[in-house]
């Protein structure tokens, strides 16, 4: 790669609470001038958390009260995507450029950024590191995703590398409309998810991580990070600025990441929905139908024999269904399997 004619700045901020981590980075950005160098947020969440996209409804994704009970705060961030598990100690980084030196916008900077974040996990010695859309795979699963904001005058990426990922906790905050939703969203999980521990010989420490990551950004800009120590006066200035945001934020109007369902990764995606002929439980994997359920054990046979492996578009669900349900049966199911399928494209 041709080197840089600047210098990154690499900025260490430590260990930080849930609503710090996200105020900090959103302050930095928003208060980045025109001719600031290229700069490295790195940071530690103090506590787990779940952070929720920047137009994401925390109440209709997830169950608040249990969030509360685990005591697992939720922080609506600027960057975009759905429900994301940040766990205690998980190391985020956070590139910070001005908006007019990126030529195609949030498409250039999510550019830079996943192509750091993947030299960072094959430089942990990871295998099988791609990109897909806006999130990151190892051999068949996601290990990371990533979100990207502009703030005024700065354009901020946002990654976290994955040590642990805690299926339990995470099913547990979940919004789930029925008792049998979590027992199908955790093999999607599991299947769907990976980390760092199931692809490192051993669990990579901090340390090894930034380690990783300052060798990465001096390959990529041809010149070592310079280190950069804000006084706490320049610190308290970013937070204010971001905790400004985070609270417009917070009082704007949110939609579901998914509707009726959630996005495990681009090719996962659990729904449940509910109408006249009751719950309808639905599981996409790619373009096809992966499992299908119903309150009704009779139409559940039917529908398992007849929809999976199929696509579920409406035309190709009405052709399956034909003669083996009542018409208006088969309208209804059709209608919503092809209404939650295409809901997956407008999310």
């Amino acid at each position: 790669m041709v080197a840089s004619t600047v210098t990154p700045e690499w900025i260490d901020a430590g260990a930080r609470s849930a609503e710090e981590l996200h105020a900090l980075y959103a302050g930095l950005a928003g208060t980045t001038s025109p001719d600031a160098p290229p700069r490295l947020l790195w940071a530690h969440a103090r506590e787990a958390h779940i952070s929720i996209g920047a137009s994401q409804d925390a109440e209709a994704d997830l169950d608040l009260a249990a969030c509360a009970a685990q005591g697992v705060p939720v922080v609506r961030r600027p960057l975009g995507g759905g429900s994301v598990w940040v766990d205690a100690d998980q190391a985020c980084f956070f590139l910070i450029q001005p908006r007019h030196v990126l030529a195609q916008g949030h498409r250039h900077l999510f550019a830079m950024g996943l192509g750091i974040a993947m030299d960072v996990l094959r430089e942990l010695g990871i295998k099988g590191v791609e990109a897909r859309g806006q999130d990151v795979w190892v051999q068949g699963r996601k290990i990371m995703g990533t979100g990207a904001a502009t703030l005024d005058e700065g354009c901020v990426f946002g990654a976290s590398f994955l040590r642990h990922f805690p299926v339990e906790r995470f099913l547990a905050c979940v919004n789930a409309p029925s008792e049998g939703y979590r027992d199908w969203l955790r093999p999607a999980l599991e299947t769907g998810m990976t980390d760092c521990a199931r692809q490192c010989q051993q669990v990579p420490e901090p340390v090894q991580i930034e380690s990783a990551l300052r060798t990465v950004l001096e390959r990529r800009f041809g010149v070592p990070a310079r280190n950069l120590s804000p006084d706490s006066a320049t610190i308290e200035q970013w937070l204010a600025v971001g905790r400004e945001e985070l609270a417009d934020l917070a009082d704007g109007l949110g939609s579901p990441a998914v509707r009726d369902g959630i996005r495990v990764n681009r090719d996962n995606h659990v729904f449940e929905t509910r109408g006249p002929c009751g719950r309808l439980r639905l599981h996409v994997e790619g373009s096809h139908i992966a499992r299908v359920w119903c309150e009704d054990p009779e139409t559940t046979a039917i529908l398992e024999a007849r929809l999976v492996g199929e696509s579920p578009e409406r035309l190709r669900v009405r052709s399956r269904l034909n003669g083996q349900l009542e018409p208006q049966v088969v309208d209804e199911i059709s209608a919503r399997i092809d209404g939650l399928y295409r809901g997956i494209a407008a999310a």
